[in-house]
């Protein structure tokens, strides 16, 4: 059976970022920011996307931003070898990236992230792995497929 692994996380804390590296790595990775939620026809949504991508029969990771960890881990079942990963490093370091993205992008990138944080904080038992060090891209790549077993 096929891992999958479901990347969750606060907005701006590097969750598109780390699917970019497994793309590199020749790893298949998709997002929930793939489809146009805002301009979607009424009949896609996330639950949908990500039910149509648990069937798929290959190793993958996935950007879980916008899905319930709750509902998630209710989808999940023997059929599915899933593992889900919260990336959440030190709260300092999680507004310094907030605040480049906001001063990049503009204030319309303010998506509530300290709530989400803080969210996601109180969260962190309902996740495999948590990972709460500051690593690059990489270095959380190979730590995910380390202690997942995660295989191309």
């Amino acid at each position: 059976m096929n891992k999958k692994i479901f990347i969750f996380g606060p907005p701006c804390v590097g969750k598109t970022t780390l699917l970019y590296t497994a793309l590199k790595n020749k790893i298949p990775s998709f997002t929930t920011h793939s489809i146009p939620f805002d301009s979607r026809p009424d009949w896609i949504d996330r639950e949908d996307f990500f039910t149509h991508l648990i069937n798929l029969d290959i190793p993958f990771f996935l950007d879980s931003g916008g899905l319930d960890i709750d509902w998630i881990n209710g989808e999940i079942d023997d059929r599915v070898n899933a593992k889900t990963v919260l990336l959440l490093p030190p709260r300092d370091v999680y507004l310094e990236r907030e605040r480049i993205v906001i001063e990049k992008w503009g204030p319309n990138r303010n998506q509530d992230g300290l709530k989400n944080y803080d969210n996601f904080t109180e969260l962190k038992p309902e996740f495999d792995l948590v990972i709460e060090d500051v690593l690059s891209p990489q270095e959380i790549l190979d730590y995910i497929i380390e202690k997942t077993g995660f295989k191309k």
